[in-house]
């Protein structure tokens, strides 16, 4: 049994997939180019989060309401990195900087301050209009 959404391959018994909730489907769909990647412009650093499970909270959330979102980790494989200031994108510290597409800034802003409240309002980079 195959996941037509994910791909993977299920053992028999297996009707549903757990990764998505899709049915599974005996024989694996030939993949088709009807899947486009959409291209975002003027990506906006909204905020910077100084926690990973705060980071993950939001970036989970959303992706549920299909808003596109990156982080850019001020951490890597050779420790913290980054320059101090708002203008930077690797901020000192190893915290997490969350880009948006700008057409998506205010309901980012909106689903994020459902979520943590005063602690978005204190990372948010910028006030939202």
């Amino acid at each position: 049994m195959f996941c037509p959404k994910c791909r993977f391959e299920y053992v028999d018994g297996v009707t549903t997939c757990p990764d998505c909730g899709e049915k599974l489907v005996p024989t694996m769909p030939p993949e088709t180019d009807a899947e486009t990647t959409v291209e975002y412009k003027d990506w906006v650093q909204l905020a910077r989060l100084t926690s990973s499970e705060y980071t993950d909270m939001i970036v989970e959330a959303l992706q549920a309401k299909d808003i596109p979102v990156v982080v850019h980790s001020g951490s890597g494989h050779f420790g913290l990195t980054g320059q101090m200031g708002p203008s930077s994108f690797r901020p000192v510290g190893g915290a997490f900087s969350l880009m948006v597409p700008k057409e998506f800034v205010a309901d980012a802003d909106r689903e994020a301050g459902l979520i943590l409240g005063e602690e978005w309002e204190a990372a948010k980079l910028f006030d939202i209009d």
